[in-house]
């Protein structure tokens, strides 16, 4: 009977929250009525502390250590575990449909498979929603799954490669083949991108360079306003389910622990670059279907956080 590791590193618990509801409910079935054995394993990357063990009730938890001292790390420490399969799941990311997963498992009956890659968000498969075999990367030695500059003689023309994503380059090299499916996926899996960035970003940062500041930064990064909206649409869906404030600040205001309602709505506003607003518009078009999956798995009604500005056109 294959046995497989649902895992994931996380941040922050109220993300890992949600992350691991969606897991239990549309991931774990997919291999247990394929007759897998199926765990859940979370890497608390704030430390076990900060998060409450009675929001995971059969999930394995663990912490940094010297083998693991990051998320990054955790990657390659996961290929020690005793799995023949490890299915890497980002914090960020959740599926809605177990059937894009129990579809294909019966691929691995062929033996040079080793992943199927259900989201790429580069060039090449990375560790973001991975089922892979864990043998077959283990091969690859010590720091398989690690990220990597490329060519740094020649910046800005240097290639930066994520975690995972040198790792199919080798597999590939050596006769593997890690599949990628991302397109047919897209309709049932939820990505939000920038979620835990964004938290992390004014954890560490904001008191600092303060808040005004921190807010002019967000107006101009795109990958923070991204961030930044979908930990809103995301706090909505936390609240109705929990009701309970999600991404809380220093004082305990909701959201003010990645960007408040209000704020947002403001700093939208003040945008005035025209490729960034069509930018940040066609990705919040993406995130509102993206949680509109999860709204409709969970059977509840939900109202869009009132943020984009009337002109920009999102619907």
């Amino acid at each position: 009977m294959p046995s497989v590791c649902i895992a994931g590193p996380h941040r922050y618990p109220d993300l890992a929250r949600l992350w691991v509801r969606a897991v239990m409910r549309d991931v774990v079935p997919a291999f247990q009525n394929a007759g897998w054995n199926a765990e859940i394993r979370i890497y608390c990357d704030s430390g076990l502390g900060a998060f409450p063990r009675e929001w995971f009730t059969g999930v394995a938890m663990e912490q940094p250590r010297p083998e693991a001292r990051d998320f990054v790390e955790f990657y390659d420490a996961a290929l020690s575990y005793d799995f023949d399969y490890i299915f890497f799941i980002d914090a960020d990311l959740s599926f809605a449909d177990s059937c894009v997963i129990a579809e294909r498992l019966s691929w691995f009956e062929e033996n040079d498979l080793a992943a199927i890659s259900f989201l790429k968000r580069a060039a090449l498969p990375g560790v973001y929603a991975i089922l892979c075999r864990r043998e077959a990367y283990a091969a690859l030695g010590p720091r398989a799954l690690a990220a990597t500059y490329e060519r740094l003689d020649q910046w800005p023309d240097s290639v930066n490669r994520g975690p995972g994503e040198c790792a199919a380059l080798a597999l590939s090299s050596r006769g593997g083949r890690v599949v990628d499916i991302t397109a047919e996926a897209q309709s049932s899996i939820a990505d939000f991108h920038g979620t835990t960035v964004i938290r992390a970003s004014r954890e560490m940062f904001a008191a600092v360079i303060g808040e005004e500041r921190f807010e002019n930064l967000i107006a101009g990064k795109r990958y923070f306003c991204m961030g930044a909206y979908d930990n809103l649409l995301l706090g909505a869906l936390y609240g109705t389910i929990f009701s309970e404030p999600f991404a809380v600040g220093p004082s305990g205001e909701p959201m003010a622990g990645s960007v408040t309602e209000l704020a947002l709505r403001s700093i939208l506003r003040s945008i005035e670059n025209q490729n960034l607003i069509t930018a940040l518009s066609n990705y919040f078009k993406r995130s509102n279907e993206a949680i509109l999956r999860l709204v409709r798995r969970e059977g509840l009604d939900y109202q869009f956080p009132a943020v984009i500005p009337a002109t920009w056109g999102v619907s």
